[in-house]
């Protein structure tokens, strides 16, 4: 039986999943922001690339004062930035650390504890080897920076993983590869883990309770979520994070309940963690453009029945 949630873990959301907004209109960021800031179910946020440094400034002075615990949600900033960690082509992969070094000092600005980062495409059988060396070298740049900029606290790097055959198509990809990868980096800097995304297992085809436990090592945090894959011509397939109780979709309460179960199994809620309380944070979209506090709605009622059964 779990033990009171408050005590347990802090509840987050990824910010740009829900609320996405351009960079030349950062009042849409900051209206997101609010509506997550202002509803104390949520203890942690995930907040992504801000362009603006007044709306960073912003931000950081109303999440400080809101008292939540903040991540750095890197997949979206990757997109918009086409960073490419693992690439095999020197320039475009040291242009890459570089504007990760600049999202990491966007990260101490904000006072964000993780920063998630996420491999290039895999380009096939024969350059993986070579490719996840690029990346396990980028990793490490990123950590050394992380080390040397850190003040009052250090910043974690963590690597999510994701699908590499169906949808998004990352090099890491499969649990297995991305804990030896991650026991590579973390040899050598602390400050590296992984995260887990619930919604991106049944892309992966993995088991959910077989990859936690490959990876408990080296959580950082987690993210829950929904996903769809049975009818590739359906307009969400794949990893487009749903809102739980879509018909024939990959997650509900039941899966929710036995994700819950496992993390606490493998001691996720009470093993240190780069934040002051174990993080898990829902990383859920519209569906067709119903209103985002439905949505929030949605991920509540979920998640309250499954952690009451867990």
């Amino acid at each position: 039986m779990m033990e009171q949630l408050e005590k347990t873990a802090s509840i987050g959301i990824v910010l740009p999943k829900l609320f996405p907004f351009p960079q030349d209109r950062p009042e849409q960021m900051m209206t997101g922001l609010l509506t997550i800031l202002e509803d104390p179910f949520f203890t942690a946020v995930e907040v992504s690339y801000i362009a603006s440094r007044e709306t960073r400034e912003l931000a950081k002075k109303y999440m400080q004062y809101s008292g939540v615990e903040i991540l750095f949600n890197g997949g979206d900033a990757f997109r918009q930035l086409n960073i490419n960690l693992s690439s095999l082509d020197p320039a475009v992969r040291s242009k890459s650390v570089q504007q990760c070094q600049m999202l990491i000092e966007q990260c101490y600005e904000m006072d964000a504890k993780v920063m998630h980062i996420v491999t290039g495409k895999f380009e096939g059988e024969e350059s993986k080897r070579q490719s996840i060396e690029a990346f396990i070298d980028s990793a490490m740049q990123l950590c050394k920076y992380a080390k040397e900029r850190a003040g009052a606290y250090e910043l974690c790097i963590s690597l999510e993983l994701g699908d590499r055959y169906m949808d998004r198509k990352y090099l890491l990809g499969p649990t297995h590869e991305a804990v030896h990868a991650a026991a590579i980096v973390r040899s050598e800097h602390n400050n590296f883990g992984l995260l887990l995304d619930q919604s991106h297992l049944p892309i992966m085809g993995e088991d959910p309770h077989k990859s936690l436990w490959l990876a408990k090592e080296y959580l950082t945090h987690i993210h829950i979520g929904n996903s769809y894959i049975k009818d590739r011509e359906a307009p969400y397939f794949g990893d487009k994070h749903l809102p739980f109780g879509v018909k024939d979709s990959e997650v509900g309460v039941g899966e929710l309940t036995s994700f819950l179960s496992t993390l606490r199994d493998i001691q996720f809620f009470t093993s240190p963690k780069p934040t002051r309380k174990p993080v898990i944070t829902f990383e859920v979209d519209c569906l067709e453009n119903e209103p985002p506090a439905l949505v929030i709605a949605n991920i509540k009622r979920t998640f309250f029945e499954a952690w009451a059964n867990a």
